[in-house]
């Protein structure tokens, strides 16, 4: 049984796991390698903030994912967020001690509840390397659906990388 809730500092160590591996931000547009200790406290520390004070307000919600014994298993995100359009985009990272467990089905399933049935939203959507086949079986698992391609959109290492995007309306939630 998984939840979502606030990030917290002590969710750092576990955070900087996903963030510093390589393997992990190979799939990733942002890198995150750099990412220090303090970097990572702050982030909790505004995230949660926020959200506390204005949630209703905010253009990012960031969540932890976490078992029943609090263990901060990933994060899982609604980020810009446009309440005039009732639109949202998705991410998720968990740790890979987590992978292939149905946590990050979970997940989703949570933060789409929260999304289309608490925040109103009409329209979830997201983008990822067109080459990370497993992610786009994820999302397609989930329910995503895939609107487009933008060729060779993005450099990451000196190459251009292409994206897909995919998008699942409040009426095609069916998780």
């Amino acid at each position: 049984m998984i939840r979502l809730r606030n990030l917290e500092v002590k969710d750092v160590p576990f955070m900087l796991e996903w963030m510093h591996d390589p393997q992990i931000q190979k799939c990733f547009q942002k890198n995150m390698l750099g990412m220090s200790q303090d970097d990572a406290e702050e982030f909790c520390r505004i995230t949660a903030e926020n959200q506390r004070n204005k949630e209703n307000e905010c253009s990012d919600i960031h969540y932890a994912i976490v078992e029943e014994q609090d263990e901060y298993l990933g994060t899982i995100s609604l980020k810009n967020i446009d309440r005039v359009s009732a639109s949202a985009e998705y991410a998720i990272s968990t740790r890979i001690c987590v992978q292939g467990r149905g946590v990050a089905q979970e997940a989703t399933r949570l933060i789409l509840q929260k999304g289309f049935n608490e925040m109103g939203l009409h329209r979830v959507y997201l983008n990822v390397l067109s080459d990370n086949t497993r992610a786009v079986r994820f999302y397609e698992k989930c329910g995503f659906v895939f609107e487009g391609e933008f060729r060779e959109h993005i450099k990451l290492e000196g190459k251009l990388k292409s994206l897909k995007w995919f998008g699942m309306l409040k009426k095609e939630f069916l998780m």
